[in-house]
């Protein structure tokens, strides 16, 4: 029901205030899921072989304190089923002494590589993964609205490091996308303490981003809302909102 593993962070994981990045939670995120949806033998892998792939449709991400390099945690994680249409599935971090450090929620869509629809999960999933004894996790991720005015935009080429084993972007490139897009006297000083993300479309090798930021007149936090288009097919491919707070 609950997959959980601990783990020390790493240099390579930290940035210039000698915490963690953002994009390194994501990264954590990522691979428990994938580890426990191995255990399960529905991960991308196994899936890939049947046409069938995991997309993702909404993420929140709340932190009320960034880990430090050599610092010892433990994450855990818990999927569950809604109507047979998508996956909820849960994190949580914390560090030694059982603080939560770090929350947050997805949900997922199992689709046909083919045709790009989604499909039912009873009838692609075994059985005994849809009978009902997964711990709930409510529903409260919400829809974005659009941005009204461009206060700062960055482009951004999609390299091949950007790809996953779909060869689609990775999930939290968009994410690195965003949080490059904001202005020099806040990302220099400030790192999110939220993150909701709204991923609408894919993008692929080759295309170019553009993340258009638009800042909230909040008082005292710093709140901004971001569009990713891509320039290929000008879609909106990705909605964010990421609020801030000073560095310690």
């Amino acid at each position: 029901m609950i997959y959980e593993k601990k783990i020390t962070v790493q240099y390579a994981e930290t940035g210039v205030n000698g915490k963690i990045k953002p994009v390194s939670i994501l990264n954590y995120f990522q691979d428990i899921a994938s580890e426990h949806t191995g255990a399960l033998c529905v991960s991308a892998f196994d899936l890939f072989p049947k046409n069938l792939a995991w997309v993702v449709f909404r993420y929140e991400i709340k932190i009320s304190e960034y880990p430090r390099w050599k610092d010892h945690l433990r994450i855990r994680t818990w999927r569950y089923p809604v109507n047979n249409l998508y996956e909820l599935r849960q994190y949580e971090i914390f560090d030694d002494k059982d603080n939560l450090l770090i929350s947050s929620k997805s949900s997922w869509i199992l689709t046909s590589i083919s045709t790009k629809r989604p499909v039912r999960l009873n009838k692609n999933l075994p059985e005994e993964l849809m009978e009902g004894k997964q711990k709930p996790i409510t529903n409260d991720l919400i829809a974005l609205p659009p941005i009204t005015s461009h206060d700062l935009s960055r482009s951004f080429d999609i390299r091949m490091h950007d790809l996953d084993f779909n060869r689609h972007v990775n999930n939290s490139v968009y994410v690195v996308w965003a949080i490059e897009s904001i202005c020099k006297q806040v990302i220099k000083t400030h790192r999110p303490k939220k993150i909701i993300v709204n991923y609408l479309g894919e993008s692929l090798y080759g295309d170019r981003i553009t993340s258009h930021t638009q800042e909230l007149k909040t008082n005292p936090s710093h709140e901004f809302l971001h569009s990713l288009i891509s320039n290929h097919s000008q879609k909106e491919i990705t909605r964010l909102k990421t609020v801030w707070e000073c560095f310690d």
